[in-house]
């Protein structure tokens, strides 16, 4: 099978090693996958089942993938909060995992207090009237965001191209230069910078194995995660777009 070079690749892209392990990422819709019929969680299927990884490394902490396997094992379902809101591991990684045999790696740095903190201080900075500029003007990049994506946002052509991936990273930046200060660790440079740093690690781990790995996350981080993965040479990068053509 052969695929093509990743969407967004920089000028100077190092040459991966002979001994490379093969790397994509896709990016998942949510729930939203459920309402879909562009982006169905069968059509997810067919894309993980067409790259045939060794390895999908997944949008969930190491502790909660811990349970969640724990209770898929025991039970046959996920049972675990925060898993429970991606469909896309509940319905379809999980199940393929026991079909295909690949190796599931949590890569998430999420926490409920990460979380719980950033919710309120949105809503302190939304209610904040020596913050009105900066509220008007991340509503007026949401809305560009908006206009870029109308009709296509469930599209996975589209969620895996250059044109998605930049009107996402305009909105971010936007969000991250106004509020990221404000955010701590759940401003939108350092929560990407952690996820990221545990996708780093697994890689590292895996150097030089050969192996075939799938980095499912949700669709507005793939643009940074590609950043980064770009620069390494002991990778050899695939344009996940491929796996959904027909």
């Amino acid at each position: 099978m052969t695929f093509t070079a990743a969407c967004s690749a920089p000028a100077e892209k190092p040459v991966p090693s002979l001994d490379a392990n093969i790397v994509t990422i896709v990016g998942a819709i949510h729930g939203q996958h459920r309402r879909s019929e562009a982006y169905s969680l069968a059509v997810l299927r067919a894309a993980i089942i067409k790259f045939d990884p060794d390895i999908v490394m997944v949008e969930l902490p190491p502790e909660r993938f811990t349970k969640a396997s724990a209770n898929y094992t025991k039970f046959g379902e996920v049972r675990e909060s925060r898993a429970d809101d991606f469909p896309e591991l509940i319905d379809v990684v999980f199940p393929l995992r026991q079909k295909l045999g690949f190796e599931m790696i949590p890569v998430a740095a999420w926490t409920q207090k990460i979380a719980d903190d950033r919710r309120m201080a949105l809503r302190q900075l939304q209610n904040d009237p020596e913050r009105i500029k900066d509220w008007s003007a991340y509503q007026a990049a949401i809305i560009t965001y908006n206009k870029a994506v109308s009709g296509r946002s469930d599209n996975p052509s589209f969620i895996h191209s250059r044109s998605y991936d930049g009107a996402v990273k305009a909105r971010q930046e936007v969000y991250e230069k106004l509020f990221g200060d404000d955010l701590g660790p759940g401003g939108w440079q350092n929560i990407n910078a952690a996820h990221y740093q545990k996708v780093a690690a697994a890689l590292d781990d895996l150097k030089g194995q050969q192996k075939r790995i799938l980095v499912l996350y949700g669709a507005w981080h793939k643009y940074w995660f590609l950043e980064q993965l770009e620069t390494r040479s002991d990778i050899q990068l695939i344009d996940a777009a491929d796996l959904f053509a027909d």
